[in-house]
């Protein structure tokens, strides 16, 4: 397998992996488990920004911030936002 190759299936496993992270975001603002709101943006920022998506993870960062604002209307238009940005 070329290194290409390896990439592009890591980030394959990334999309996977963030479409799960969408939906736990989204119970988990739902529910205002807001630690919970923060550490999964948290990872989606370092994860969304190494393998090439800066702008996931530039609005996943604002998220995080947000969610100790306890703010549920912005924090849930960042996460639509998250979600229009997937073009994976």
């Amino acid at each position: 397998m070329k290194r290409d190759e390896g990439f592009e299936n890591l980030r394959t496993i990334f999309a996977a992996d963030l479409a799960e992270k969408l939906k736990a975001l989204d119970a988990a603002l739902k529910a205002a488990k807001w630690d919970e709101v923060s550490v999964i943006s948290h990872q989606i920022t370092g994860t969304a920004k190494s393998f090439g998506y800066p702008e996931i993870s530039g609005v996943a960062a604002e998220l995080e911030h947000s969610a100790r604002r306890m703010s549920l209307e912005y924090c849930t238009t960042l996460l639509k936002k998250i979600s229009d940005l997937i073009v994976l």
